[in-house]
């Protein structure tokens, strides 16, 4: 499985349940986008056109302001470390989602003969939220300010990391 881009909708204030205004938005319109899937207090689209024409439609609708949140689409044998909780969640159809603009993914190299990958992972192993595999790779996901320590830690042990870009 790959890791795909998805977008929610999140109400800037806590006293409305989007999922429950969903539900009644939803019966009054036909032309609504189908909705991915949802989180008590997010409505997740496919894309970003998608939640923005139903955000338009929404804030008329509820008379409050609504957010659009980028978010990683992770695959589903991703193993969560107990502090991702802060940077993601899992769904209420059990998908697992991480905030994307405080995530940062990448994959660790050995280039030479005297590269030491074990060492280099379980140094960072306290820095990461989660790991998992894509396409075969092993991919690492930690905080976007851990970018340049994963990088230092990374060199010291004689190993490269290459940012994973979402395609």
């Amino acid at each position: 499985m790959s890791i795909e881009q998805r977008f929610a909708l999140l109400a800037d204030t806590s006293d409305i349940r989007l999922s429950e205004a969903w539900s009644e938005f939803i019966a009054l319109r036909t032309d609504a986008p189908v909705l991915y899937d949802h989180d008590q207090d997010l409505l997740i689209f496919v894309s970003v056109e998608q939640s923005e024409a139903v955000r338009l439609k929404l804030e008329t609708y509820l008379q409050a302001s609504l957010e659009i949140l980028p978010l990683l689409l992770l695959p589903y044998t991703t193993n969560m470390r107990k502090e991702f909780t802060d940077y993601g969640f899992i769904s209420h159809s059990n998908r697992i989602y991480g905030y994307a603009d405080n995530l940062y993914l990448f994959t660790i190299h050995s280039p030479s003969s005297n590269a030491q990958p074990h060492q280099a992972l379980e140094q960072m192993e306290e820095h990461l939220l989660a790991s998992c595999s894509v396409n075969g790779q092993a991919l690492y996901v930690t905080d976007h300010h851990s970018d340049e320590l994963m990088l230092r830690i990374a060199r010291a042990y004689q190993c490269s990391i290459e940012t994973f870009h979402i395609k």
